[in-house]
């Protein structure tokens, strides 16, 4: 939260593309980096990386520079703004591994207009693996736009944007300057953006993410409607308070593509919600999720529906992730086959430069006294833990695999047959019994276990987790 004499914006410039240059060559051996790669400067006295950073006006900044040095030594660099050396001797210390990722921040004053900042090495082992520089700015008040015309209504303050499917980067100014306020944010089909930010009267905080815009909005296949073509921007809470809103393209986001079944998907219609869902209210701007999960389908039927997987796989580019969730309703399909379907899904995703990542599907609450039954943990009617077959595919196939099954069985269990209902759909609460899917507290707590998955594993979307 922001105070209303200022508020903080991050422009990320990554170190391997432009407006950057790098004085070596673009890598991907090293996991764990942002965006495209990482700059691996040549190993000499001199070699350098250069930011072009663009500025409205002049004033301080903060430089965040993210960085990985697997050697035993420091790498020094001197720190140059606009030609001038502001910091000999920038140390990039060692982080213990070329995989370890680590960031450096230091203010320097920059100019209005364009703004070189160089880091140049100053020994003969060049500089660290540089990633990307964050731009920490600090703005005038009156820089929120006000609320534009696409935007209606009080409590909640709705807004559509008639724009093509694709992504969007998506900034929104919360807060009033004459009035407190309590507001949350969602998009589309019940999409979590933003859990409630409580503002003082006078605080204005600005936030940024980047949003999948696709038709249906919801499941792929229009199961519970098909929404409206276009962005849908909903601003609730106890008091939402909007100063502004814009939207714009994204360049080049972390896609991360969902494929998996209705705990899974974007459910339009409440109480049902899946852990996708929610799981974008978890990253911050320069990712973006793209939900492909749909209700009922299994790892056959997604292969097959034109508008799943086939839909899909067109849309992954180099680096993309896309995990991969099904068992839910593999209920009669084969060890051989569930392997199959799985099988084909990674090879489709690597063909197009895709990172696939398995996660096994969570459970059913299903006890047998204090412990979860054979179905609950996915043993199917043909006999077939498809849980483990997932496990021994992804270990086969060197396919990173969250465990979601395994998280949500202590989770469940740890609760008990009665603290765990509250997981699910309640008939008290929600108007339906059902222990397969998820309140909006269960999927919030399954979204955090895929997240917990996700730094265990040193997904690339790591870096992007708030």
């Amino acid at each position: 939260m922001l105070a209303s004499n200022a508020y903080a914006a991050t422009t990320r410039y990554e170190a391997e593309s432009a407006p950057a240059t790098c004085g070596g060559a673009v890598a991907s051996t090293h996991a764990g980096y942002s965006g495209g790669g990482f700059c691996d400067t040549t190993n000499a006295v001199g070699s350098a990386v250069e930011f072009t950073v663009d500025m409205r006006a002049a004033g301080a900044v903060t430089l965040g520079i993210r960085y990985a040095n697997g050697s035993t030594a420091n790498r020094p660099a001197d720190l140059s703004v606009n030609g001038t050396v502001v910091q000999a001797g920038f140390v990039f210390e060692a982080t213990g591994a070329w995989t370890t990722w680590t960031t450096r921040t230091h203010t320097v004053q920059l100019d209005a207009g364009a703004n070189t900042i160089r880091f140049a090495a100053t020994t003969a082992v060049g500089l660290a693996n540089l990633d990307y520089l964050d731009v920490a700015t600090t703005g005038d008040p009156t820089e929120p736009p006000g609320r534009p015309p696409e935007c209606t209504g009080s409590s909640p303050i709705r807004c559509h944007f008639a724009v093509s499917p694709g992504n969007y980067t998506v900034t929104a100014w919360i807060g009033d300057r004459a009035s407190a306020g309590n507001t949350s944010m969602s998009v589309e089909a019940r999409r979590w953006i933003l859990a409630p930010v409580a503002t003082a009267a006078g605080t204005i905080s600005r936030h940024v993410f980047t949003i999948n815009v696709r038709q249906p909005e919801g499941q792929p296949t229009g199961q519970g409607g098909s929404g409206t073509s276009g962005l849908d921007v909903s601003f609730a809470g106890s008091m939402p308070k909007l100063s502004g809103l814009t939207v714009a393209p994204a360049s080049n986001p972390l896609a991360v593509y969902l494929a998996g079944d209705s705990t899974v998907c974007d459910q339009p219609i409440a109480p049902y919600t899946g852990w996708g869902q929610i799981l974008p209210s978890r990253l911050s701007a320069g990712a973006v999720i793209a939900n492909y999960g749909d209700s009922g389908e299994g790892s056959g039927s997604f292969l097959s529906n034109s508008a799943l997987f086939p839909t899909m796989r067109p849309l992954i580019t180099s680096n993309d992730l896309v995990l991969i969730q099904f068992g839910h309703n593999d209920k009669s399909t084969g060890a051989s086959a569930f392997r199959t379907n799985l099988t084909t899904m990674i090879n489709q995703v690597r063909a197009r430069g895709g990172v696939a990542v398995l996660v096994t599907p969570p459970v059913r609450r299903l006890f047998d006294g204090n412990q979860l039954n054979s179905t609950a943990l996915h043993v199917n009617g043909v006999g077939v833990n498809l849980p483990a077959e997932m496990r021994a595919l992804g270990s086969s196939l060197s396919v990173p695999v969250i465990d979601l099954t395994a998280k949500s069985e202590q989770l469940v269990e740890s609760l008990g047959p009665a603290g765990s209902a509250r997981l699910f759909l309640r008939a008290a609460v929600d108007g339906v019994a059902d222990n397969t899917h998820f309140s909006e507290y269960g999927a919030e707590e399954m979204a955090g276990l895929v997240v917990q998955g996700i730094r265990e594993r040193n997904l690339p979307l790591a870096d992007y987790l708030r």
